[in-house]
């Protein structure tokens, strides 16, 4: 065996019977989750603004508002009755104490069955127990922005309700003729309600 070889070999050897320190580490990782039950809507009542006269074609200025809390205020050629009823939904299962935020269309659109529209606008909502009139509620943003939150107190199985209002503008009035006008006509649009946890 050369030289060379034989040193090769015996540095092999030496570098095995050196004991290899090892340095580790250790830890826990703990897993949470949180269970809520899932929302659920119900008992929609529709919004009402019940029989409406009017004097001229409508046209800015002309309108009937809704609040919260039922009530009536009419302007322009507009003239309706002093109370109509609000829209609502229940909020009727999902997690106690748990605040949930509201979102709700600021626009809707009812038509009539020739092809006449007129919108909803100035949407507001409140919850139960904070009723108010047209234009003393949270106004509706669309569903990109909440209006308001609650906090869900469904426990012995009462529900949440959630209150509608907004007022018939007739600067948006298309194609008007008299009759019965609904957002569930075709070519109406109505009011999205979401509720989703915080």
């Amino acid at each position: 065996m050369n030289t060379t070889r034989k040193l090769t070999v015996l540095l092999a050897l030496g570098a095995a019977a050196i004991p290899a320190t090892v340095y580790a580490a250790s830890t826990n990782i703990d897993a949470t989750a949180e269970f809520r039950g899932a929302i659920t809507l119900g008992n929609e009542v529709d919004m009402d603004f019940g029989t409406i006269e009017y004097s001229a074609a409508p046209a800015a200025g002309d309108t009937i508002a809704l609040g919260t809390n039922g009530a009536i205020t009419s302007g322009g050629n507009f003239s309706g009755p002093a109370t109509g009823t609000a829209g609502s939904v229940d909020v009727t299962a999902g997690s106690d104490g748990v605040v949930v935020e509201i979102f709700c269309d600021a626009t809707a659109t009812m038509a009539e069955t020739g092809g006449g529209t007129i919108d909803v606008t100035s949407i507001e909502v409140a919850t139960e127990g904070n009723e108010a009139a047209a234009g003393s509620a949270n106004a509706c943003q669309g569903m990109s922005t909440a209006a308001t939150t609650m906090t869900l107190d469904i426990s012995g199985g009462s529900a949440d309700r959630i209150v509608l209002g907004g007022t018939i503008d007739g600067s948006t009035a298309s194609s008007f003729v008299a009759g019965s006008y609904s957002t569930a006509t075709a070519g109406g649009d109505n009011i999205q309600i979401d509720v989703t946890y915080q």
